[in-house]
Formats: structure tokens, sequence, C-alpha cells
């Protein structure tokens, strides 16, 4: 049981246990520093955030820390729990996502002749093409996205799922976090870290409601949903709105029209800028235009969604590969889109029935 973990740790875990070394701790608060991602686990715990929820959150992320038995310490002091600390434990791991409930039971629409929940799956493999795929619709996202948030009803739009990052950090945002873009034979597409992006970045679409972002599902397959923008110096993009709907040999339709180079009615609150050096960083958020600048780089940007259809397939060219290579003095290969074989042209189906 403990043969993979280091005797520091081992010491720190059963001092928690029997309730000793808390002065040491408290003396070395100060002299104490923690990887980030476990500072963003103090600050959920300081603001009263229970163990479901963070545990969700690290589910999510996906990320385990080599700590110290000083930094175990400081977390026991800073109120965290030991489930928690034994989740940001490398040598602990992470609770496999199947052998943990989400923290509300997840109802299925009726009307969609929903089978019967099976237990909650555990992590997903690596995304590659598939044979013979699983059917999409409202079941199949349902189950595959039940361990990592929550399905709520949203008013207009039926049911949504809410990933738990989104409670964990009311700031977060997608195409955004812990992903990055590269260049492939479909177009711009959104590479993701998290688990449960293989679906939520390339079907659907995303609503911010009053829940923070949710989002919307959707059976057509694409390498991101987005709007792309260019402003000098710069490059923005935003997730589409529900109301953009793609129809098989037509592209996308927005207001009853085909949407070559539209705005899709989303305002500068909806988008992200970075400048044309840190396009392909793979850590954006750290990059983005500061929001009191958002509305005045907006205003002076134009749409450059370069969308397509070729024999059925949907590509989404944005400032186009040449153009950001040229921008940003940097050269991209081309690489091959990774799809769930057979999914799209289904058409979308109907959420609010």
């Amino acid at each position: 049981m403990t043969s993979g973990m280091n005797r520091p740790i081992l010491l720190a875990l059963m001092a928690m246990v029997l309730g000793v070394g808390r002065a040491p701790a408290l003396a070395q608060t100060q002299a104490v520093r923690l990887p980030v991602g476990v500072q963003d686990v103090v600050k959920l715990a300081h603001g009263g955030i229970g163990d479901e929820v963070i545990l969700a959150h690290l589910r999510s992320v996906g990320a385990t820390y080599k700590l110290s038995a000083d930094q175990i310490l400081y977390l026991r002091d800073q109120g965290v729990s030991q489930a928690v600390i034994k989740a940001l434990l490398a040598d602990g791991g992470v609770p496999v996502p199947g052998n943990a409930a989400p923290s509300t039971p997840v109802p299925v629409a009726p009307t969609l002749n929903a089978a019967p929940l099976a237990a909650a799956p555990a992590a997903p493999p690596p995304v590659v093409s598939a044979p013979a795929p699983a059917p999409v619709d409202f079941n199949y996202f349902h189950d595959q996205l039940a361990p990592y948030g929550t399905w709520v009803q949203v008013s207009g739009y039926g049911w949504c799922w809410r990933p738990a990052v989104v409670v964990a950090d009311p700031w977060w945002r997608p195409y955004c976090d812990h992903g990055y873009w590269t260049y492939a034979d479909a177009g711009w597409c959104w590479q993701t870290d998290y688990a449960w992006g293989r679906w939520v970045f390339h079907y659907g679409r995303w609503y911010r409601s009053d829940l923070g972002w949710v989002w919307v599902p959707g059976c057509d397959w694409a390498p991101a949903w987005v709007c792309w923008r260019q402003a000098e110096g710069y490059c923005g993009w935003a997730p589409l709105p529900p109301g953009a709907v793609f129809r098989a040999g037509v592209g996308l339709m927005y207001e009853g029209r085909v949407a070559v180079d539209v705005g899709f009615g989303l305002g500068p609150d909806a988008f992200v800028f970075v400048g044309y050096d840190r396009f392909w960083d793979h850590d954006l958020h750290r990059f983005l235009l500061p929001r009191e600048r958002l509305e005045t780089v907006f205003v002076r940007s134009t749409i450059r969604n370069g969308y397509r259809v070729e024999q059925g397939h949907f590509f989404v060219e944005g400032l186009g590969r040449e153009r950001m290579e040229t921008l940003t003095h940097r050269r991209q290969r081309t690489q091959e889109a990774e799809r769930d074989g057979g999914f799209r042209g289904r058409g979308e189906f109907d959420r609010r029935r």
C-alpha cells in the first residue's frame, strides 16, 4: 500500500492522522511554495468549495504532484482535506472517474427514450478513428460526459452540459484553457488537454448562461466551432452560439442564411484576443488581451472565418495557415485531424424534445 510513497510523505500522512506536526507547519507557512495547480486548490478550499467539486476539478485537469512533507502539512493547515491531498499526490493518484458519481444525479430527457444508465465510464482513451462508431445522440454524450460535470436544463436549449471546471473557476471559458491551436487537414483544430475535450470542442456549441459556460449538444464534427477575427497585431476567436447550425452539403447557417463571414451576433465579451507572437502558445490564458482593451480591439477587427465545405467535409480556415505563418514568423506543419470516424453528416438532433 505504501511501497510507491517516499518516506517524508508517508511520515507527513501519519502526522495528519495522529494530529502531530501542526506547529512546525504553521511556522513555515510563509516559506512554503506550491505549484500553481495546488495554489488553485487552496483557493477553492478557502472559498468554501466542497470536496466533491474540488475532486471533480482535479479529475478534469488530470494533474498530480510530487509534494514535500512541508507542502502536505501546509495544505492541511489551510483546510485542504486528506481526500483532496491524496488526489493531488503523484503517488496517491487521482480517483478514477468511473468510481465516483457526479455531485448531482443527471436526469435523462424521457422523450429521447434513453436506456437506463450504466455505471460511469473510466477515463476515455485517446481519440482514434473508429471503424464502427457508436451512434451520436443525446444518450451517447450524456454517458461520456456525466463523470466530468453536470447536465442541467437551460431555457431555450434543453439539456446542456456544465463542466465541473466552471464551478471551480468562474472565469473559465472554452477554447482558451488547457489547450492550443494546430493546423490540421480540416483547418484550425483545437487540441485539448481535458479528457472530455474530444467531444465538447469538436461537436455542439457553447452558450454562456447564468451558470457560466454550458455545452449544447450537436452531432456534427469540426476541428473547432469558433468565429475568427483579426485586428492589427492580434487574432481573436469566440465559441459559436447554438444558432450557428451546420447543414450537410451547405455549411453553416445562421438566421436562415449561409454564414460565410458573419459575426453570429457575438459581442466583444465573447472573444479572446492574443498577439500574433503568442498564437502558438500552450498557455494562452497568460497572454490574453486585457478586458479593458477588448472592446477597442474588437471594434477595429474584421471577421476571418474562412469556412468552406468540400466533398461533405467542413473546413475552418480562419486566418489561413500561410497568413498565420507570415504574421507569426513561424512555419506550421499540417497535421491529420483526429476524428471519430463516421460521426459527421448526421445532422443536429433536437435538444428541446
